[in-house]
């Protein structure tokens, strides 16, 4: 057998040139400004000149101010909103952390779920209870902060 290093490797075949097609005399390639030039032109803008219009007033028209209570107006206090914030918070941590020591005792899975299940259902009404009373206090906020703005525009 002969060892693979010491043969010498085939003689490569002479590359042949293929001359490039060549195009017929009669058809030359168009030239870049020619192919643009032969292209048809767009057809004209025509341009419009738009109409005037009268903007829309932007004035908010109130035909009847909204009437708070006088004594509503008078009597609210402003820090109702914080005091009522702190107090919701206060209340939906205390609910969670009950529910965190009552599930830390539970002993079997459906004590789990009947636990959760009463805790969501507990928060879920909590939840509509604390957003009405929110809202509540919200209106009665409004009321007392556009008070002044209309009292000035009566007078």
């Amino acid at each position: 057998m002969a060892n693979p290093q010491n043969v010498s490797p085939k003689p490569k075949a002479p590359e042949t040139k293929r001359p490039a097609p060549s195009l017929p005399e009669t058809e030359t390639a168009p030239t870049v400004s020619e192919a643009v030039s032969a292209e048809p032109a767009p057809a004209p803008v025509e341009t419009q000149t738009p109409g005037v219009v009268a903007a829309p007033s932007t004035a908010l028209a109130i035909s009847e101010p909204p009437k708070p209570a006088e004594s509503e107006a008078e009597g609210f206090d402003p820090a109702l909103w914080q005091q009522k914030s702190i107090d919701l918070w206060a209340e939906n941590a205390t609910a969670f952390l009950d529910f965190a020591e009552r599930l830390a005792n539970a002993k079997t899975i459906d004590e789990v779920t009947a636990l959760q299940s009463r805790f969501v259902s507990e928060r879920i009404d909590a939840l509509l209870r604390q957003s009405t009373e929110l809202m509540t206090l919200a209106q009665r906020l409004l009321n007392f902060s556009i008070a002044p703005i209309y009292g000035a525009r009566a007078a």
